[in-house]
């Protein structure tokens, strides 16, 4: 599976840490910009919102429950985790650590997107960096977006069930329902740590 074309990353690179909590450390995108990657990484059927197994404290990720043991360098999470194709780190920080197949990871290095995770071990981990506008927010969601179909088909999660017909003949999609629940919770969440920023901020 491969995306999208990549045009060139304008300007010089963020300043990046070697190691978390914050990866990202200055071109940080803007709340509301990261509310909507938030938004383009969990629109992807077959996840649900969560903690992440990996990522510092205020990360949010993706995850699928049924898959637990991934194909190696499809998930984030260490084993016997749920499958993790990819989390958003706090407002603090803005960037997005996600898997690709390993010729695309590398393309969207080396047109500067991101770069290659530090403890990487499969050449699939990509750190990418915030977007600071909104053509970089069309380029960095269509990536999340593509990491978490990539992850998914590998790992052979193709079909979503539904449940049987109710008493009233009504048909509820279950991953629908889990995704709503998910994205209440999420919301929620979002909300109290872009009040906490702007505290933090205003100190």
């Amino acid at each position: 599976m491969m995306g999208a074309l990549l045009v060139q990353r304008t300007g010089r690179p963020p300043m990046m840490a070697l190691d978390g909590p914050a990866w990202q450390l200055d071109q940080r995108s803007v709340p509301t910009t990261w509310v909507a990657v938030w938004d383009a990484l969990r629109s992807g059927p077959g996840v649900i919102a969560g903690p992440s197994a990996l990522g510092a404290p205020g990360s949010r990720a993706v995850l699928v429950p049924s898959v637990i043991n991934p194909e190696p360098g499809t998930s984030l999470a260490p084993g016997g985790h749920a499958l993790e194709p990819a989390h958003l780190h706090s407002p603090a920080d803005t960037s997005m650590h996600v898997v690709l197949p390993a010729e695309r990871a590398a393309l969207v290095v080396a047109q500067g997107w991101g770069i290659a995770c530090p403890r990487a071990v499969h050449g699939t981990e990509v750190i990418l960096f915030g977007p600071r506008d909104e053509a970089e927010l069309d380029v960095v969601s269509a990536l999340a977006r593509e990491s978490v179909r990539w992850s998914l088909a590998r790992n052979g999660v193709t079909v979503f069930q539904r449940r049987a017909p109710a008493p009233d003949g009504s048909v509820a999609e279950v991953g629908a329902a889990v995704l709503a629940t998910a994205a209440l919770l999420a919301a929620s969440v979002v909300g109290d740590e872009l009040a906490d920023a702007e505290e933090q901020r205003a100190g």
